[in-house]
Parts: C-alpha cells; structure tokens; sequence
C-alpha cells in the first residue's frame, strides 16, 4: 500500500534504485480459458476478428516478455477477461536465489486492491440501509476519532472511501522501511493502527482536500464490524469470496504465508538493495491491504463489480462519483485508470512488501487484466502502465 508519496495510484512506492548485476532468463507459460483456439491458432473460416485478438494477446505477451528483461523485474504474472473468455499468462523467474519458471496460477498478495473488497462491502450496506454515505464516523464509532485536532463528527464515511477525511496515515516511511521489516511477524490491532495515525495531526480539514491513508479503510473495517458483528475479514468472506466461487482468495489477518505456490516477493531497503520479504504478518495493512489471491479469482471479482453483479446500480453510481486528487479521479475504493491513447478504465492499484498489482476493467466488466510483478523497484510502475497501455491500446 502507499505510504505519503503516490504514483498512478500504486502503494508502497519505494524511491531508492535498485543495485545488483545479476540477470536471469525469462520463462514465458501461458495458459488459456474457455474458447482456447480463439488465441492460439487462426480461426480456419478467416474469421479476422480472431485473427486480430489473438495478435493483439501476442502483443500483450511479448510487453510482459520484455519487460522481465530488466532485472530489477523478475517475473510478471497476468490474466484477465475479453469478450467472455478468460487467458492467463506468466513470464520470468519466481526466484533469484534459485531460478525458476513462475506460473499463472501463483497466489500474491494483493496489497490495497484489499480497499475495493472493503468498500464493496461498505457500499452493499449502504444498499440495504443499514448505513448512509453520508452518516458520521462518530455515528457508528463513537469516540475513536477525537483528539489531536481530529473530530468524527466531521468525518463521514463517503470520506473514508475517497480519502478526503483528512486522516494521517500511519504508514510512514520510517514504519514502512525500518519497523516493519525488522519485525515482520509482530501483530498490530486495529485499535493499535487507529492510534498511531491518531498521534499524527490532521493533514487538512474534513473534505477540503485529498490525501492517500491507509486509515481511511481501517475505520470502514471497523464500521462494518460495528453494523453487520462480524470482522470485515468475516464479510469479505460471506459477501464476496464464497458466492463468488473465489476458492484461491484469503483475508489473511494475522497469517504470515501465502496460501498456494507463489513466487519470492523482493522488497528493497534504503539503499536500493533487493532482499527477500516473502513471508510477514499482514496486521498492519488491516481492512487496507491484507488479502491474498490470485489473477483468476480477481478477474472474477472485478469483472463482478464492474458488471453490476454485487452493488444495483444507484450504489454503483455512488461507487463511481469522483474526486480529483493527483492521481487523477478517485471514486469510492476505487478510481479511473487513463490509457497513455486517454481511454477510460477502473480499477486499483496494489502494492505491499514484494509485490506490486494492478486490476483494471471496463464498466460492463466485460474487458479485465490483472498483473503481479514481484519486486517493489522503481522499474515495477512503468512495467504495469506498458502492459495496460497494451491490452487496452487502440
């Protein structure tokens, strides 16, 4: 997840360049759903519009191919959804330490795309009436935003999912490089984070600018606990990974693997040195960042949201009602994604301790990508923007 600084929206941007020399080879596999000739053969009749999806998909291929060449990206995982059939695609090595393919099906974490599963959940609320937009945080948590300038009077839910509240992140840069990783299986509570961003000052009034915080979505996760009796982890489960057959989906909460085959996740320190940070409690991302899946299960979930499948579509309109921050414009739990050729297109950025994703989507849902890079450098945003500006390029 971002810290203070953010780029095209990505969490836990890292400003140091990544050292070191070696280089290893890139593994390309590639595996395909439903209607599977569609994209690895010609269509036999001439059909050229078969012709064009599947050169376009080996273009897309060939950004991902290339990219991995750097070496501060090791392998790239993706997949998606066009016109009704799903592909899946990875390239590069899994690990540095002893090199190896890396595969589609890999698990990752997912780091504040979490933020879309929290809103979701939230904006459902919102839809049964169990809460307004626009009723205060001090309505449903009474008394744990005061203090230090803050008011929860003032701050309303609508805010939280925007990031307009005015709440400081805990999430600084201190905490990001030195605290956690020193101590990467340590537990944080919610209370425990809601009070460290507390210490802070606000960073403006109430709804009179915008600042990325991680704070923001703690306190959803807490409103939904408040409403519903059960953890946010509890209904992310019930109200979105069950029904929709996510069977390779975990809120992790406090559980420092990763479920399933997955690659070595590459954080960087100050220095710009590259070091595994595979393995850590994810408590300290909370409501904001602490699920675990897979390219498959969020192609799934997004092409669900995006189609009108989980929110009608009043919610849905609330959902996509923006505000402008310097990452262009930011819905709730959710913001417009812009092509390098100016198209539109939604979704989340995230990013968290050795991997950085991305899910993008048409409104329909009928056009999804998802992609994991498993290293936190510098290189890792670029990488992303040129295989989006590629699968969704004119």
């Amino acid at each position: 997840m971002k810290s203070f600084t953010i780029q095209k929206g990505v969490a836990l941007t890292l400003t140091a360049i990544l050292a070191g020399t070696l280089a290893f080879p890139a593994y390309g596999t590639v595996h395909a759903e439903g209607q599977t000739a569609t994209y690895q053969a010609i269509d036999k009749t001439g059909n050229n519009e078969n012709e064009k999806k599947r050169k376009h998909r080996e273009e897309v291929k060939r950004v991902m191919d290339q990219v991995v060449t750097n070496k501060r990206v090791p392998s790239v995982i993706a997949g998606g959804l066009q016109d009704g059939e799903r592909w899946s695609y990875a390239t590069g090595t899994a690990s540095f330490e002893v090199p190896r393919p890396v595969e589609p099906g890999f698990s990752f974490r997912i780091g504040s795309i979490t933020k879309t599963f929290t809103a979701t959940v939230v904006l459902q609320l919102a839809e049964e009436k169990q809460l307004n937009l626009d009723d205060s945080v001090e309505k449903w948590l009474p008394g744990v935003i005061k203090g230090n300038g803050y008011d929860g009077n003032k701050i309303t839910i609508r805010q939280l999912l925007n990031h307009t509240s005015g709440l400081a992140s805990y999430t600084d840069l201190d905490f990001r490089d030195i605290t956690l990783p020193q101590n990467p299986f340590r537990y944080y509570s919610s209370d425990e984070l809601i009070g460290m961003g507390l210490a802070k000052p606000p960073v403006y009034a109430p709804g009179q600018g915008w600042n990325y915080s991680n704070m923001n979505t703690i306190l959803a996760g807490q409103i939904i606990q408040k409403i519903t009796g059960d953890t946010y982890a509890e209904q992310i489960r019930k109200r979105l990974i069950e029904p929709l057959g996510m069977t390779e989906t975990f809120v992790m909460e406090n559980s420092h693997d990763i479920p399933g085959k997955h690659a070595t996740g590459y954080n960087m320190d100050r220095s710009g040195h590259l070091y595994d940070l595979t393995e850590m409690s994810q408590s300290w991302a909370n409501a904001a960042g602490d699920i675990v899946s897979t390219a498959k299960d969020l192609t799934t979930f997004f092409s669900s949201l995006l189609g009108g499948k989980l929110l009608n579509q009043e919610i849905m309109d609330q959902m996509l009602t923006t505000v402008d921050s310097p990452i262009g414009k930011v819905g709730l739990g959710i913001y417009e994604i812009k092509t390098a050729d100016g198209q539109s297109y939604w979704g989340h950025a995230g990013g968290t301790f050795g991997f950085e994703s991305r899910a993008v989507g048409s409104l329909g849902g009928q056009h999804i990508l998802v992609t994991c890079i498993n290293s936190v450098a510098q290189e890792v945003v670029p990488a992303h923007n040129k295989i989006i500006d590629k699968e969704f390029g004119r």
